[in-house]
Parts: structure tokens; sequence; C-alpha cells
């Protein structure tokens, strides 16, 4: 998966598109120092995204935003083992 495009939308937030759900746009929002996926609109046509494809668009948009460190080091990943 790619992130295709991205910018930001209103205050602690980002909108995305990813090349396996080109007709959907992913929003995410700022929790703590790095960014989490909030909602997404259109897409009704397309597959729908799993647990896994979530967890590589976080990981994508935090990348290009430079917060991926936070990302990974983030309370929740911790106490999983999650890296």
């Amino acid at each position: 998966m790619k992130l295709m495009q991205w910018a930001y939308t209103r205050k602690y937030q980002v909108k995305a598109v990813f090349d396996d759900f080109p007709e959907t746009v992913f929003l995410f929002r700022r929790i703590g120092e790095y960014y989490f996926l909030f909602s997404s609109r259109g897409g009704e046509y397309g597959r729908l995204p799993e647990r896994h494809d979530y967890a590589v668009m976080e990981e994508l948009v935090n990348g290009e935003l430079g917060t991926l460190h936070q990302y990974r080091n983030r309370r929740s990943a911790r106490s999983l083992g999650v890296s």
C-alpha cells in the first residue's frame, strides 16, 4: 500500500488517500504526538479495509509526517508487544 496524497484539514487533522482504496478519504487526528485513524468516507463499492490495513495506513501517515517513532512507542503498542 502507498500513500497517494495527504493534506492538513483542520487543527490536528490530516486527510489521506491510499492506492489500495483510491475512492476513500481517510481522516486522521492527532493524539498526543502521533496521528491515529479517526474516520473514512466514500468507497461504498470497493473492498473494505481490515484491521491490518488500518495499521499500515497509520504507519504510512506517521512516517510521512515525522511522527513514526512516537506512533511505534505509544502505550497500547508497548503493552501488546507490537513494533
